[in-house]
Parts: structure tokens; sequence; C-alpha cells
């Protein structure tokens, strides 16, 4: 049973996480959502942005955010803390408020990303058993005021992304392979020996459907980000630990069980990749994905079947969605700016961020229903 926004607030409040009064920013009209806009003074934001980059509300975080899960709704949505942090923040979107804090469970803290059932009715969430060293997806109630219902194993160490396939019935999740701990912050721990993998599970139980492990050649190469098309097709997207001088590939589409199929784009395009990806999104049809590198500051679009479209550059990009129409995406940089990308015209617009307060953007900008 789908579970509406009334339920989800009025459980918030019973459990003493909604927010307090006068802290609405009026109505949103918030199309795109970013978990860690920075405005400048250190301070980390929440902001909903118009379907032209204008600011539709913004709400202060406790730390830095990092991906936000949007209910099937359009009603609520959860950012979670980038690593090693230990809270995800709940938003009613309809008013533009903060509705509320989940904070992480004992021995654990979140990875970034969360995403809800095909319902509405739980969120799972990657996390860090950090003193066992091993990945978990935490599974919260969101008629019960996202209250925490237990939680599976990853099969994997160091979950980022996970992702619902479009039966509902399949979790994807991205282990990224590399070993951290809260007490040494965002220190890497094990890049001799990591195991990076992407594991299929079943949204209802948990249980391992699927592990897709990586060559050994390619162990250093950590699973970060997915992105999943209408058909299916998934999208996995990679930073490489190893040596600068390497040109491993960063781009696998999973369409056939248990097999990773790597892409590799023309020798300067690959180059200027800079070993490391950060976004991936799919268009609206789900014939395009789009693939930010940042430290490269380049963005690539590739058609679903693997094959290198158009790449542009923007200084520091990394936050990417699908906007309206086929093969048109909505980027984000570092430096405050947001563009449009429409791959038919081969053209890229500056929206009005201009006009916002925004200093930064952050690595992830999410789109509000389909566009």
């Amino acid at each position: 049973m789908a579970v509406g926004r009334r339920a989800v607030l009025g459980a918030l409040a019973a459990a003493g996480l909604a927010g307090r009064p006068g802290e609405a920013w009026g109505q949103a009209r918030a199309r795109y959502l970013s978990g860690g806009a920075s405005l400048g003074g250190g301070q980390h934001h929440v902001a909903g942005l118009d379907e032209d980059g204008g600011l539709a509300f913004a709400g202060t975080l406790p730390a830095r955010g990092h991906a936000v899960a949007v209910s099937p709704d359009g009603w609520t949505a959860v950012i979670c803390a980038r690593r090693p942090g230990r809270f995800a923040t709940v938003v009613d979107l309809a008013a533009g408020a903060i509705a509320g804090e989940i904070p992480a469970a004992p021995g654990r803290h979140f990875y970034g990303h969360a995403v809800f059932a095909a319902d509405g009715s739980r969120l799972y969430a990657t996390e860090n058993a950090y003193a066992l060293g091993e990945g978990r997806i935490g599974i919260y109630d969101a008629a019960d005021g996202f209250r925490r219902r237990g939680e599976w194993s990853s099969h994997g160490v160091g979950p980022h992304e996970l992702r619902l396939m479009p039966d509902g019935r399949t979790l994807v999740v991205a282990n990224g392979g590399i070993l951290t701990h809260p007490d040494t912050g965002r220190e890497k721990l094990n890049l001799d020996a990591m195991d990076p993998c992407v594991v299929l599970l079943d949204a209802s139980d948990g249980r391992l459907l699927e592990r897709i492990a990586l060559p050994a050649a390619l162990s250093q190469l950590s699973t970060r980000h997915l992105a999943i098309g209408s058909d299916g097709r998934i999208a996995v997207v990679m930073q490489y630990e190893g040596p600068e001088t390497d040109r491993p590939p960063l781009i696998a589409l999973i369409e056939a069980p248990g097999r990773l199929r790597f892409l590799t784009a023309p020798e300067p395009v690959q180059i200027a990749m800079a070993n490391y990806c950060g976004s991936v999104a799919f268009d609206v049809a789900g014939a395009v994905f789009g693939v930010s590198s940042p430290r490269g500051g380049l963005f690539t679009f590739w058609s679903a079947d693997g094959v290198l479209l158009d790449h542009v550059p923007v200084l520091d990009g990394c936050g990417i969605a699908a906007a309206g129409g086929a093969g048109r995406f909505v980027l984000s940089d570092g430096l405050g700016g947001l563009w449009r990308y429409d791959l038919a015209r081969r053209g890229l617009e500056r929206l009005t961020a201009v006009r916002t307060p925004i200093a930064h953007w952050d690595n992830h900008l999410t789109a509000i229903g389909t566009p």
C-alpha cells in the first residue's frame, strides 16, 4: 500500500521528528533538488530549484549532505549525510520545509545515498557497519516516522549508491570496495585489497540475487554510482584508486545477468575524464545517459548501448539530472553554475543560477518526478 504525505508527516510528529513551526519556506516550485548546496560561510543546505535554475527553497543541514531520495508520490525527500555522517534529513516537498531528521543507528554511519520502495513504504539507505568493516542496507519505515526496522548485508564493502529496478522488486547496490572507519575520517584503508562489486537484492527480504565482481586486474576501480534505464539497463560509473598514469575504463553497462560491459572513450576524452566519474543519469526517454567527471571538468554523453555521442567541458561539473525531453539534462558545477544541455543541438545553456545566492553545488542533482 502506498504511503501518503499526511501519514509520513503525522508519523514524524508522533516520533518527535517533525520540524518546528515557522520552518516552512512557502509553497515550493522545485523541479530539482540538491542535497549539498553551499551558500558560503561553511554552512550546507538542501536546495530546491525551479525548471529555470531559480532557487525555490533552501534549508540548513546539520553538516554536508550528499544525495537526495524522492518518494514515488513526489511529496517527501530524504537527504543522506556524506560519509561518515550520521544524519538523514526529511523534507516536505509540498511545503518546501524540513520535516525531521533520521539518526544513524549505533555503530553505523550513512554513505550518502538512499532510495524509496516502489510504494513509498520503506526507505533503504547504504550504511557502514564500521566495527566489522562491512556494508549494510538500513531499512526505515516511512509510515512510522522513518523508524529503523533492521538491516541487510550489502554483500560487499563500502556500499555507495543504490537504485530500484523498474520491476519495483529488485535493488541494485554499488559496493565501492573501499574500507573506511569514522575514527580516520575519509581515509581509505584498503586500497591494495579492494573488492568492488555490484549486487542485486530482493527488495522484500534482502535476499542476494546476483553479485557481479570486477576482474582482478580492475580491483582498484571503485564502483560508485548507478543509473537505470527504462528497459532495466544499468549504467555503472567508477573512480580509480590506482596509479594516475593508468587508463582503466570508468563506465560499464549491465545488460545481461552477471556481466559488466566496459566502455571507453577515444583516448583524448578518456584522459580528460581524469580516472574519476562523479554522477550518472539517463534522460527521460532512457536512450541517452550522461556522466560527469568533475576532476577533469567534463561531461560525456552516451547512447544506451554504449556509444559516445558528445562531450562538453564544465569546470568542476558533477551534478546531472534528466530535463524535459529526450537527450536533455540539467548540469551543476562546484562554482555555483547551472546548465541545460541538449544533445540534439549539441548546446550548453547557462541557467539563471547567477541570480541565486548559491556559492557551490555539491555532487548530485535529483529530478522530482518526470521533468
